[in-house]
């Protein structure tokens, strides 16, 4: 026993334990000097475990009193004494260690033992289930991902994961203070016959669609409400003169400040124009916007007394109000550059006497006669081009302090 040889041959393996306690089960051999074995017997014997292969600071310590040595062998389970969870650092088996051993009162073996890959074992392993190493956990790849902790490759085949309950399985994605979110990059998620509530709606980005049967359906791309300004529409003198309304300001911008009309209404102002047919217009960018379809949906506000016929010589004509695609500020009526897509008579004459006082505002003074009514349209043009005008109108035989029209809530919508 003076002299004992630096041979030791090590198996390792986890076992079963009691109490979420981690164990370590260890076999060795040790023999003198000639190569004989050591007297049998019960031997003090310390295990240090280290994190290099020489020199340093045991990371964990054991100090087992009576370990029984038979023909040189032995076998004992470390971590009943010490558990392996008091270590000086925490185990993270994705690294190496070293086992030394000593009896008490001798020198250690040399070389340390590096723990066999079995040991590893216990990165899988922890109180309470919880993994207590750290690093990544690979399934079917030896090299996993280091920005995720669970990384499953297969080259060949499909890649499932199954979460399987007897009344329901769950699969929950948690975040402390923010959403959580799934990336999914190509071919298709498929949920087969089950209905998906989504509590707070369905966000895409940008030029990202919803198919039903292989259909996209509507998107919403743009919400004009006027709250804060214009929102890019300007005035102009028709609908085939690109001509400005001139003055400070000409679009009259204001809200009804009713109960049922909380936002914003835009109109051609009547103190800036002297043309009796203004139009609103804004030119829409639809690049990177993939598209088939434009819909249109929005309020059209009919402004004091509109009348059943124009004072024209025929005396047929209605006065009506439209909304419109165009390609350009001055389209022509043919070519197909200028398409009506909404049109509704705006006649108030029966509208007035039977309902004198029908307003919808609550202005005062010569503003006052803004007191009419509003019709909910829409209007959907065909096409893939990606420069789009649209255009809001009248046709209308008095000044705009007379009879005039404006436009709120317009949603611009493609698929």
């Amino acid at each position: 026993m003076n002299r004992i040889v630096n041979c030791l041959f090590f198996f390792f393996f986890t076992v079963s334990h009691i109490h979420s306690q981690v164990n370590l089960s260890v076999q060795g051999s040790i023999q003198n000097s000639s190569g004989a074995a050591i007297p049998d017997g019960q031997y003090e014997i310390i295990f240090n475990i280290y994190d290099v292969a020489n020199g340093g600071e045991a990371i964990w310590t054991e100090i087992q009193p009576k370990v029984e040595i038979i023909g040189g062998l032995y076998s004992c389970v470390l971590g009943l004494i010490t558990p392996l969870t008091e270590s000086k650092a925490a185990f993270n088996f994705t690294n190496t260690y070293y086992l030394g051993v000593s009896i008490k009162g001798k020198t250690e073996v040399k070389p340390r033992a590096a723990l066999t890959p079995a040991a590893y074992s216990l990165s899988v392993s922890g109180k309470s289930n919880v993994l207590p190493s750290q690093g990544s956990v690979g399934i079917g790849i030896k090299n996993p991902d280091v920005k995720n902790q669970l990384h499953i490759q297969k080259n060949n085949g499909t890649s499932r994961i199954l979460v399987e309950g007897r009344d329901t399985a769950r699969l929950k994605f948690k975040a402390d203070s923010d959403s959580a979110t799934i990336s999914f990059y190509g071919g298709n998620v498929h949920i087969s016959n089950y209905e998906i509530t989504f509590d707070e709606g369905i966000k895409l980005s940008s030029g990202k669609t919803v198919s039903y049967a292989g259909n996209p359906d509507w998107r919403l791309i743009e919400y004009d409400d006027f709250t804060s300004d214009t929102e890019g529409w300007t005035a102009v003198a028709a609908w085939n003169n690109a001509t400005a309304i001139g003055g400070v300001d000409p679009i009259h911008r204001f809200s009804p400040g009713t109960p049922f009309s909380k936002g914003f209404i835009i109109r051609p102002n009547a103190d800036a124009s002297s043309s009796a047919a203004p139009a609103l217009v804004k030119e829409f960018n639809l690049t990177n916007i993939p598209h088939t379809s434009v819909k249109v949906v929005f309020t059209y506000h009919f402004f004091d007394s509109w009348d059943y016929a124009l004072s024209t010589s025929s005396g047929s004509r209605h006065e009506f109000g439209y909304g419109a695609f165009s390609t350009g500020f001055t389209p022509t009526e043919t070519g197909g550059q200028f398409q009506v897509g909404w049109r509704t008579s705006g006649a108030t004459s029966t509208f007035d006497s039977f309902f004198s006082k029908a307003g919808y505002t609550n202005l005062t003074g010569s503003s006052a006669k803004f007191s009419d009514h509003n019709i909910r349209g829409s209007m959907v043009a065909e096409t893939t081009d990606n420069r789009i005008l649209i255009y809001f109108g009248s046709n209308l035989d008095g000044p705009l302090t007379d009879e005039s029209f404006g436009i709120s809530n317009v949603e611009i919508w493609v698929k």
